[in-house]
């Protein structure tokens, strides 16, 4: 039958579509599955919709939360309730291939995550002209330092070890969590990708985080008051993250020594040196990689 594989989803209001993502997920051909649900006090029909399935399907279990906890508190709660040797990330509003789990379950090696591409839908769940590795440099990963600008994985992506995923625990609130599980599985024993599309990745008006995989709090956070010392607190809790890569904590150590209002030649040379390591997830041309290096010289835009 397989190791059991834990679904760890994150509700809240969903009533518009987590009944089709659900139905994706008990439809998986991968039969050795739990699914684990946590409500974030919702006011809708959600919470009906949840206990619908479970009727059905044994293997459904949920959890809510007496006050609204937010997107990583939720998700949290549900990771910490998972039974299975394996665990996925599962948003409320995409739509999986129904071989999602068989797949990533077979290419399962010594790395500490896997991840694939995901196909944009919109609100329908119409197919856009985009998929994810469009948009981002998608590829295996074996150093941290990449995730030290942004993410190219989404939660929704990711199938993880147990025993790698307890050790991140409690999410840290300095930086969204799949930022954090990708950078510590990429500094640790490796993040793989699976070159398959096997979300549908639902964009909508909603979206907790979007296609960019930025949070609804992202124009408070980037006005200028904020983002120096938003980008600076990112850095400093991925700090304290327990990897082992000598090459992130070198750079990462660097990045936060230089991280200050001042005009430095040091920091933009550090950038030179370290630019296809650093810049890489964008997919930066070599031309947009020198220019950043250049900026860099004048400011510590991370």
């Amino acid at each position: 039958m397989g190791p059991l594989v834990s679904i760890a989803m994150a509700a809240y209001n969903g009533e518009k579509y987590i009944w089709e993502q659900l139905r994706s997920i008990v439809d998986q051909t991968y039969p050795n599955i739990e699914v684990i649900i946590t409500d974030d006090d919702s006011s809708d029909n959600t919470l009906q919709i949840i206990k619908e399935f479970q009727k059905k399907y044994s293997y459904i279990f949920l959890f809510s939360n007496k006050t609204n906890a937010g997107v990583t508190k939720t998700f949290e709660n549900s990771i910490r309730h998972c039974k299975g040797e394996y665990i996925a990330i599962s948003d409320q509003d995409d739509i999986w291939a129904l071989n999602k789990i068989e797949v990533m379950v077979n290419e399962v090696g010594k790395e500490d995550a896997l991840y694939s591409n995901s196909q944009l839908v919109d609100k329908e769940g119409r197919l856009l002209e985009i998929d994810f590795k469009s948009l981002m440099n998608l590829q295996s990963y074996y150093s941290g330092a990449p995730f030290l600008l942004s993410n190219c994985v989404p939660g929704h992506t990711l199938l993880m070890k147990r025993d790698f995923l307890n050790t991140l625990l409690p999410f840290p609130d300095g930086v969204l969590f799949d930022r954090w599980i990708s950078y510590c599985a990429a500094a640790n024993n490796g993040l793989k990708y699976i070159d398959k599309p096997l979300v549908q990745y639902r964009q909508h008006e909603t979206n907790a985080i979007g296609i960019t995989g930025n949070s609804k709090n992202k124009t408070h956070r980037e006005t200028n008051a904020h983002k120096f010392l938003y980008k600076k607190q990112e850095l400093q809790t991925l700090a304290t993250a327990p990897v082992k890569s000598a090459e992130t904590k070198l750079i990462i150590n660097r990045m936060l020594t230089l991280f200050n209002r001042k005009w430095s030649l040091q920091r933009s040379i550090f950038f030179f040196k370290h630019r296809d390591e650093i810049l890489i997830i964008k997919n930066k041309s070599e031309f947009r990689k020198i220019l950043y290096c250049i900026k860099m010289f004048f400011k510590p835009n991370y």
